[in-house]
């Protein structure tokens, strides 16, 4: 499994999440109260959520994160076209940050714009 951070103020929260359509899905359930995930029959995404994960990152990637008091939740996925479509909805979260975990800390909007770089 692979992954992206979505970093958000303290609006980002699974509950969020869930309150987004998620296109083409044919359902959706909490695994846990940490995880949540959507299912598309070939393939899914689930979302976890960390509330303590600024620990993980350096100095200089905090300077990075605009947020004064950051939430994470990560986006695990098998394959790299489900996350591009998610992100891309018209309805997806925006003035969030993504880290694509190869050392991209980014705006999700300049996310879109470079083309998504990520392992896929």
């Amino acid at each position: 499994m692979k992954w992206i951070i979505l970093i958000g103020d303290e609006a980002l929260t699974l509950d969020l999440i869930k309150s987004i359509k998620h296109f083409g899905s044919v359902k959706s359930y909490d695994v846990s109260e940490d995880r949540y995930c959507v299912d598309y029959e070939s393939d899914h995404i689930f979302y976890d959520y960390f509330e303590d994960m600024i620990d993980q990152y350096d100095e200089s990637e905090r300077k990075i994160i605009p947020f004064d008091n950051p939430q994470f939740v990560m986006m695990v996925y098998r394959t790299g076209v489900r996350v591009k479509e998610i992100v891309q909805q018209d309805n997806f979260l925006r003035g969030i940050y993504v880290d694509n975990d190869s050392g991209l800390i980014v705006p999700i909007e300049k996310f879109i714009k470079i083309g998504m770089p990520m392992e896929s």
